[in-house]
């Protein structure tokens, strides 16, 4: 997703999975996802490309990582056994559910634009190592 971001033209598939250093098979399965959310689009044929659906800056890390990897969850409740016994009383369950809040909260608040801004600024500036 930062890929497309620098090119509002959009890129090829094969391209950003030689930049990315990913198979193939496996960038067309999380662009197949990302198709879905609709967060991005594709042109096919000889040509072909991916592109965002929308401007960088009002697309965030939530609805990007809740795309390819589903609804936030640190844990389940179905892995504790007393929330099986007895949901209603489980205070682990509201434990639970405020972190999953405030982890989707954290994501929500960054955009693309955001995280694309500071991956070009960590290419331009990279950390000088002068250890022996």
């Amino acid at each position: 997703m930062i890929e497309l971001s620098h090119d509002p033209e959009g890129a090829a598939g094969h391209v950003i999975a030689k930049n990315q250093c990913l198979p193939a098979a496996y960038l067309e399965q999380i662009l197949a996802r990302l198709r879905r959310a609709k967060l991005v689009s594709s042109v096919r044929g000889a040509r072909g490309k991916f592109m965002l659906t929308g401007e960088a800056k009002s697309i965030t890390l939530a609805q990007i990582l809740e795309a390819v990897e589903g609804p936030f969850s640190i844990a389940a409740c179905e892995d504790v056994a007393h929330c099986h016994d007895n949901p209603d009383s489980c205070v682990i369950q509201r434990v639970y559910s405020e972190a999953n809040q405030l982890l989707y909260d954290y994501f929500n608040n960054i955009t693309l634009a955001e995280l694309a801004d500071q991956q070009t600024d960590q290419q331009n500036n990279p950390v000088l190592d002068y250890s022996i």
